[in-house]
C-alpha cells in the first residue's frame, strides 16, 4: 500500500493552479508518510513536564526544560542523525541542536518574534527507528497567547497525541477541549499522569478517576489506560517505575501495533484537508473573474468595512471582559465566605445526627466517612448553585458583544452576494464554554495519623476520651472539607471565566485573520479581472473548471490513501 499516488496527484494540481502553499504542504505530506513517519503529539496544560518527558524517553536533554512555560514553537523530533533545523517563511535552515532553545523557547523566542514556522531535530534514538516521532507542543492554557495559539494551529498535523496530564487539576478545560478536538481526528491518545511521584497514592487515585470519567464523558470513550509516571528518573519509586518502563514499550510497540492504521488516517486526512484548501482558492478566483466588476468592488468595500468592524469590536471586548472577569472574581470570593458562615454550622449539625458518627459504637473511620459525606451532601447544591449564578452574570456580558458580532456580516454585506460571515467557533459560546474540572478532593490522609504510637495509645484510651477525641475529628475534617473543596470550587469557576474569556477572544481574533484574508484575496482577484480581457477571462475561467474536475477526481481517492 502507498500513501504517495493521491497526495502526490494533489501536489501537481496545486503547483498548475499557482497555489503554492497547498502544493508543498501536500508534497512534505507525501513524503514524510511514504517514509512511514507519523506525528505523536505531546500536549497538554503548560507545566504539565512535556518537555521533560520527551527528554527522558529519548534518553537526552535536547529540549529546553525550565520553571516557567518554556516551548514557544512545536517541535518535531525524527529518527537520524543529530540535526536540527528550522524552518522561517523563506524555508529551511540548519542550526546547531546545541541553539535549539534561541528558537523554540519563549525565553529566547518570546512570542516567536523569530518567526519560526516549524522546527526539526533528528534524533539517534531507538524509540523513533520505527517511524514515529514525537512532538513537543507549547503548552495550552499559557497566559502567553501566542504558544497556546501555536499548538491549536499544529492540530491539523497530529497523527496520535500523548496527553500529558497532572493531578492538580487532573486536566484542565482547555486540555478536556483540545483533546475533544484531536480525539475526533485521531484514533490513538495516549494519556500520562506526570509527576505522580510528587502526589499521594489517595489523590493520585482520585486524579486518574476523575481523569478517566471527564474524559469518557466529553469524547464518549474512555481511555484503555492512564500511565502514571515521573519523567524524573531519580524520582520514581517501585510504581511510576514500572509505570514508566510500560508507557515505553506501549510508544515503543505503536509502529508496529498501528502504525499502518495511523498513516492511512493520516494521508485521508492530509488530502481531504488540502483538498479543500484548494477548492477554496479555485472558487475565489472564479468567483473573481465571473462577477461585475461594481459587485467585485462592492465586495472588497464592505470586506474591508467589516474586518475594521470587527477589529473595532475585539478592542472593546478585551477590557470589557477582563473587567467582568475581575467582578466575577471579587462576586465568586464573597459568596464562598457567606457559602461558609452558612454551612459550617448546617454541616456539624447534620454530622451530630449522622447515624455512623453519633453512636456510641461510632468508629473514627465511620465519623470521618460520615463528615465527608455531610461536606458532599452540603458542597454539590452549592456548586450547582453556584454555576447557574455564574453562567448568568458571564453571558450578560458577552451577549451584547455577540449579538454586535453576529449583525456585522448582515449590515455591512447585505448587498453583496456569497457574503463571508464572521466566523466564530462553535465553542465561543456566549456561556461559560470551559467545562467543570472541580472534583471533591477527600483529604483523608491528613486527619488518620499513621503513626503506630498514635493507634498503641488509641487502644488503652479510655472508651468516652476516644468517642469525644474521634467527634473532635470529624468535626475538624468536616470544616476543613468544606474550606478546602469551597475554595476548589472558587478557583474553578474563576479557571473557567477566564478560559472562556480567551476562547472568545479568540474566536473573535480569529475571525478578524479570517476576514483579512478574505478581503485582500478579493481584492487581488478583482484586480486581476479588471486588467483582464474578455477573451483572457473567458480562458481563465475554462481553466479553473478544469482544474476543479481533476481535483473532484482525486476526491475519491482519498480513501485509497492508505
Amino acid at each position: 500500500m502507498t500513501h504517495r499516488p493521491p497526495l502526490d496527484d494533489l501536489a501537481a494540481l496545486a503547483e498548475e493552479a499557482a497555489v503554492p502553499t497547498v502544493s508543498t504542504e501536500a508534497r512534505e505530506l507525501a513524503d514524510r508518510l511514504g517514509e512511514g513517519r507519523f506525528y505523536v503529539a505531546c500536549v497538554g496544560q503548560f507545566k504539565r513536564g512535556k518537555s521533560t518527558l520527551i527528554n527522558a524517553l529519548l534518553g537526552t536533554s535536547i529540549l529546553p526544560t525550565g520553571v516557567v512555560p518554556v516551548t514557544a514553537v512545536p517541535t518535531v523530533l525524527r529518527h537520524g542523525r543529530l540535526a536540527a533545523r528550522v524552518r522561517f517563511a523563506g524555508g529551511w535552515r540548519e542550526v546547531d541542536p546545541g541553539d535549539l532553545a534561541d528558537y523554540v523557547s519563549e525565553e529566547r523566542n518570546p512570542g516567536n518574534r523569530l518567526g519560526v514556522l516549524g522546527v526539526e531535530v533528528g534524533m539517534p534514538s531507538p524509540l523513533l527507528e520505527g517511524g514515529l516521532c514525537l512532538v513537543d507542543t507549547p503548552g495550552l492554557g499559557s497566559a502567553i497567547e501566542p504558544n497556546t495559539a501555536a499548538t491549536r494551529e499544529f492540530l491539523p498535523h497530529i497523527d496520535a497525541a500523548v496527553a500529558v496530564l497532572g493531578a492538580d487539576p487532573p486536566i484542565s478545560g482547555e486540555e478536556l477541549a483540545f483533546l475533544a478536538q484531536a480525539a475526533e481526528r485521531v484514533e490513538t491518545l495516549i494519556v500520562v499522569l506526570n509527576k505522580a511521584d510528587r502526589i499521594p497514592a489517595a489523590e493520585r487515585r482520585e486524579a486518574a478517576a476523575f481523569t478517566t470519567r471527564m474524559l469518557a464523558e466529553r469524547l464518549g470513550r474512555a481511555p484503555a489506560r492512564i500511565f502514571e509516571v515521573s519523567a524524573l528518573a531519580g524520582r520514581r519509586d517501585e510504581l511510576t517505575e514500572r509505570e514508566w518502563r510500560d508507557l515505553v514499550n506501549t510508544l515503543e510497540r505503536l509502529p508496529a501495533s498501528a502504525g499502518p492504521a495511523i498513516l492511512g488516517a493520516a494521508a485521508r486526512r492530509g488530502l481531504e484537508r488540502l483538498a479543500g484548501r484548494l477548492a477554496w482558492e479555485l472558487g475565489e478566483r472564479r468567483r473573481a473573474l465571473v462577477d461585475p466588476l461594481e459587485v467585485s468592488e462592492r465586495r472588497v468595500r464592505a470586506l474591508g468595512d467589516l474586518r475594521a468592524a470587527a477589529e473595532r469590536a475585539l478592542a472593546d471586548l478585551a477590557p470589557l471582559l477582563a473587567a467582568e472577569e475581575q467582578r466575577m472574581a471579587r462576586w465568586i470570593g464573597t459568596a464562598r465566605e457567606t457559602f461558609l458562615s452558612q454551612a459550617v454550622p448546617e454541616a456539624h449539625g447534620r454530622l451530630r445526627e449522622h447515624p455512623a458518627a453519633a453512636g456510641p459504637d461510632a468508629t473514627r473511620e465511620a465519623a470521618l466517612a460520615a463528615a465527608g459525606d455531610v461536606a458532599r451532601a452540603v458542597l454539590q447544591p452549592w456548586l450547582a448553585e453556584m454555576e447557574r449564578r455564574a453562567e448568568e452574570r458571564y453571558a450578560e456580558v458577552t451577549r451584547r458583544f455577540r449579538e454586535l458580532a453576529g449583525t456585522l456580516p448582515a449590515r455591512l454585506v447585505e448587498s453583496v452576494p456569497d457574503a463571508v460571515p464572521l466566523p466564530l467557533r462553535e465553542d465561543a459560546a456566549e456561556t461559560l464554554t470551559a467545562p467543570r474540572r472541580f472534583y471533591f478532593t477527600a483529604l483523608m490522609h491528613y486527619h488518620y495519623p499513621a503513626s503506630p504510637w498514635w493507634h498503641l495509645w488509641r487502644r488503652v484510651m479510655p472508651a468516652g476520651m476516644r468517642r469525644r477525641r474521634d467527634r473532635k475529628a470529624a468535626e475538624a475534617y468536616l470544616l476543613h472539607l468544606l474550606e478546602v473543596n469551597s475554595a476548589r470550587v472558587e478557583g474553578d469557576l474563576n479557571d473557567r471565566v477566564t478560559e472562556s474569556r480567551r476562547r472568545l477572544e479568540a474566536a473573535v481574533r480569529a475571525a478578524v485573520e479570517d476576514v483579512g484574508r478574505a478581503a485582500a484575496d478579493a481584492l487581488a482577484r478583482a484586480r486581476l479581472a479588471r486588467e483582464a480581457g474578455q477573451l483572457a477571462v473567458a480562458a481563465e475561467v475554462e481553466r479553473i473548471d478544469r482544474l476543479v474536475e481533476r481535483l473532484q477526481a482525486i476526491l475519491p481517492r482519498a480513501g485509497q490513501a492508505a
